[in-house]
């Protein structure tokens, strides 16, 4: 599983809910509200995360994770 975003995922908000920002994206990324997408951070993994809100004039993202974190270099395939 490749990610589109890298996040922090000590940047919690409440629950699974994250912050991020498209910035750090992968280019190509489409960032609309309901759609899933790859996030990894550079020490935990990847996972599965529901885009929550955008702000596309600054780039801030709420992120909500699901399911369990995957090694990045896992088979898995990307939704």
């Amino acid at each position: 599983m490749q990610r589109q975003l890298t996040v922090d995922f000590n940047r919690t908000i409440d629950g699974s809910l994250i912050r991020a920002n498209t910035r750090r994206a992968k280019a190509g990324v489409a960032f609309v509200p309901g759609s899933i997408i790859v996030v990894g951070d550079d020490d935990w993994g990847v996972a599965h995360a529901e885009i929550i809100e955008h702000e596309p004039e600054t780039g801030s993202l709420v992120l909500r994770l699901l399911g369990d974190l995957i090694d990045e270099r896992s088979d898995v395939a990307a939704v």
